[in-house]
């Protein structure tokens, strides 16, 4: 009989700032917080195998660092809380490297500024709220893991773009549509792939058995994700979310962005569309942009005619063509600091 795991965030105390460990519990052992250790046996069961994988995941979590005050603070702001952009002015200065990343975005050739701006506040005022909190979500994110150790095919770049490009083309869906909690859009796309993340870290053998199996034409990913470790990677990256507190329906369109009609299960009746539609979508269309994170995920050639024809059959054809042209500014203009 399998297991049922969870995921569980722990607060702790360091250096004065809080800490969020998050931990993976089997249901039985979450009472005790202990986990046992695998059977010594020499052919180890499935249920065991899961447990030493979930081991492995756990010590990647963990040696992640802390949250910063500005990712926090912006984390903060999806919960519908005041951000004032003296604040954030305050608090991008005290970073000399993400300070330095707002300047050269501002002062870019996309943003087509007459004159050099070169002062932070000046700089917030320009970008404007939502576009600085997403440009600073992106970054921000981004570090939080830059350190995390992975084995080729993994590109951390490829890896970063991809999310970036994903959140970027699910903000713009769900600014030209009714969409559900569309504030959260952004970060849910930059976040939905983040399971991938933990099993090429922390599982490496069978992150390369993955893409073995799925150049041999054994299935989807998740299928073949599934049939490795016994997980996949919207269930890694939905956990993991909703362990760090973000909103729920936040974890529900990460958890269900492969399988969107699922989601309509879980759920009363209500207009708009899912985040997990919206994020099934933007990702479809940025693969056929070129942008994916290993090489077997990929289109054979980018194409923005076939990005267009998903775009118009997935119930955005009216505006298919301004989205795609938005979308390549934007990009654009973020693609140079990943």
């Amino acid at each position: 009989m399998a297991t049922t795991f969870y995921i569980i965030a722990v607060q702790d105390r360091a250096d004065g700032d809080d800490m969020t460990k998050v931990e993976l519990m089997p249901l039985p052992q979450k009472e005790s917080g202990k986990i046992p250790p695998p059977a010594a046996t020499d052919v180890m069961n499935a249920e065991n195998r899961q447990l030493l994988h979930r081991q492995k995941l756990q010590r990647v979590l963990n040696n992640l660092p802390p949250f910063s005050p500005i990712l926090n603070r912006l984390l903060g702001s999806l919960a519908s809380e005041d951000v004032r952009f003296s604040e954030l002015a305050s608090l991008i200065e005290k970073d000399t490297v993400l300070s330095g990343h707002v300047l050269r975005l501002v002062n870019s050739a996309a943003m087509a500024r007459r004159s050099r701006i070169n002062s932070i506040s000046h700089a917030v005022s320009v970008l404007g709220l939502v576009r600085l909190r997403n440009f600073l979500l992106s970054l921000s994110i981004a570090r939080l893991w830059q350190s995390t150790k992975t084995i080729p095919p993994w590109s951390m770049a490829q890896f970063n773009l991809h999310g970036a490009g994903v959140a970027l083309m699910s903000d713009l869906l769900a600014q030209n549509t009714v969409c559900r909690y569309p504030e959260g859009a952004f970060l849910a796309g930059l976040l939905h792939d983040y399971g991938k993340l933990l099993i090429a870290a922390a599982l490496p053998e069978q992150f390369l058995e993955i893409q073995k199996m799925m150049e041999e034409g054994k299935g989807s990913i998740v299928d073949c994700e599934r049939a490795t470790t016994g997980f996949t990677h919207p269930e890694l990256s939905a956990m993991t979310l909703k362990a760090w507190n973000l909103p729920e329906d936040i974890v529900r369109g990460v958890e269900f962005h492969h399988t969107p009609e699922e989601e309509k299960v879980v759920l009363e009746p209500g207009p708009g569309m899912l985040l997990s539609r919206i994020i099934f979508t933007a990702d479809a269309v940025t693969h056929h942009m070129g942008l994916h994170v290993t090489a077997v995920e990929g289109v054979a050639e980018p194409s923005r005619v076939n990005a267009m024809a998903t775009l118009e059959a997935l119930g955005f054809a009216a505006n298919a063509s301004d989205i795609l042209d938005t979308f390549e500014t934007e990009f654009e203009a973020i693609r140079v600091f990943f």
